[in-house]
């Protein structure tokens, strides 16, 4: 057996994987952040979703990757409370920008993230992968989950961050 109690599946992945990799991340409620501190007025990536498929999306924090990344339960959404934690300790000055797979919960709980950082005057924008052209046809490609596509994703708004360009 690979873990203790299936309730605790979830936080004692985040634990083990920052006890394997504390040079680069830590946890925070609601997933993990960079171990480093960004420069100051970096636009901050923070991606997420649910727990089960690792290292994802913990192992997709870095340089040249996100800041920081909500993590939720076993194959559900991270909650809006989770994104806004680590948004809050990912922001360093330039911004938030959010990205995720489209499915339901992520879009609501992140949607419901961007519009609260937005209220507490950090500039918020977010971007929804939709890659799986396998999902929905075109006709309905609004409807088409984020797979293997999020990769490419975070890693150029990931390159863009740190080249210094802005949020908007």
């Amino acid at each position: 057996r690979l873990w203790n109690t299936p309730a605790e599946f979830a936080d004692e992945m985040v634990d083990g994987f920052v006890a394997a990799h504390p040079r680069y991340v830590r946890k925070i409620s609601g997933g993990v952040v960079r171990r480093a501190v960004s420069p100051e007025g970096q636009v901050a990536l923070v991606v997420g979703g649910g727990s089960g498929h690792y290292p994802a999306f913990g192992g997709l924090v870095g340089p040249g990757l996100a800041h920081g990344a909500a993590m939720g339960n076993l194959f559900a959404s991270p909650s809006t409370q989770q994104v806004l934690s680590v948004a809050r300790a990912a922001d360093n000055g330039g911004g938030v920008f959010l990205s995720y797979g489209n499915y339901a919960g992520d879009v609501l709980n992140f949607d419901a993230a961007q519009e609260r950082l937005r209220a507490e005057g950090i500039a918020c924008e977010t971007v929804t992968v939709t890659d799986d052209v396998a999902s929905a046809p075109l006709a309905e490609r609004h409807k088409r989950r984020g797979i293997a596509g999020d990769l490419t994703v975070f890693r150029a708004a990931g390159a863009a961050s740190a080249a210094g360009y802005p949020l908007g």
